[in-house]
């Protein structure tokens, strides 16, 4: 079994393949500059993402990689729109397949991960997805925290809803006063 030292960087390009035969583990960093996705989505990336990889073959025989992320992310609150820190973590696991009639014959609750035909997987690619799948759909502030304290709606606010007029309303009084008159 292979490691890679914890402060190590993280190699980008690995023998999927090879590594799940031999059940190594990969761990380190990856720079910022290095996950122009997710830098792209977030306002910035506050220091090394860290991540722990495992390839190895489970029960069923598939190849899989699994592996545990963390970073440190700048994201914008949707109520105030200031910057915060974020804590994104991600736990991933994605069986390795090397053609299409394999991912296609993967269990419904696998993810597939399709490689190049030489095995070749580029692993800052994989680490980037998985993180851009972790961001939360909308970022905000804790409540205590916010900017934007009392100028936003929790959605707990009704607001009063004007009583309709019926447009037969008036046909109605006409058919009042009718019986009304025919009784004099």
């Amino acid at each position: 079994m292979s490691a890679a030292s914890k402060t190590s960087v993280l190699p980008r390009r690995v023998d999927a393949l090879k590594a799940c035969a031999q059940s190594a583990s990969y761990g380190g960093v990856i720079m910022p500059e290095e996950l122009p996705r997710l830098s792209a989505a977030v306002v910035s990336i506050r220091r090394e993402v860290a991540a722990k990889l495992d390839f190895f073959r489970d029960e069923s025989g598939y190849r899989v990689m699994s592996g545990e992320l963390d970073a440190l992310v700048s994201v914008e609150c949707q109520r105030c729109l200031s910057a915060f820190d974020y804590d994104l973590h991600a736990q991933m696991e994605l069986s390795i397949v090397v053609s299409e009639t394999q991912l296609e014959s993967l269990p419904k609750d696998s993810e597939g991960w399709l490689l190049e035909e030489d095995g070749e997987a580029d692993l800052y690619e994989a680490v980037e997805e998985e993180l851009l799948l972790a961001l939360p759909i909308v970022a905000y502030h804790d409540q205590a925290d916010c900017l934007a304290q009392g100028q936003y709606s929790t959605g707990d606010f009704v607001e009063p809803v004007a009583e309709k007029k019926n447009p037969f309303a008036a046909l109605g009084s006409l058919k009042l006063a009718n019986k009304a008159d025919s009784k004099e």
